[in-house]
C-alpha cells in the first residue's frame, strides 16, 4: 500500500513538472524569435536603386547579394557579376 501511494505522488508530480515546462517552452519560442523573415524584408526595401555596388560603388540598380568566405555580405550590380563568379561567392 505505501509503494501505491509513492507512486502515486510521483506520477503526480511527474505530471505538474511535464505541464509547467510544456507551458515554458511554448513561450521562450514565442520570445525568442530571431530569424527574421526575408520576405517582409524584401516588400520594404523596394527602392535598390539608392544601394551602390560594392565593388564599383556605382548605383547601378538591383543588385545581387553574396555570402563572402569570411561571413560577410556584399551587394554586387550586374556588371559586377563576373567578379563574384572568380571568386566562388554564393548567392544569396
Amino acid at each position: 500500500m505505501r509503494y501505491l501511494v509513492l507512486l502515486l505522488i510521483v506520477l503526480a508530480a511527474a505530471a505538474v513538472y511535464a505541464v509547467t515546462r510544456f507551458r515554458n517552452s511554448r513561450n521562450v519560442q514565442k520570445r525568442k524569435n530571431n530569424v527574421i523573415p526575408l520576405d517582409a524584408h524584401r516588400r520594404a526595401r523596394q527602392h535598390s536603386e539608392e544601394q551602390p555596388c560594392s565593388s564599383c560603388k556605382k548605383k547601378n540598380g538591383k543588385l545581387i547579394f553574396y555570402a563572402q568566405d569570411d561571413g560577410t555580405v556584399t551587394g554586387l550590380c550586374k556588371d559586377c557579376r563576373d567578379k563574384a563568379r572568380k571568386r566562388d561567392m554564393l548567392p544569396l
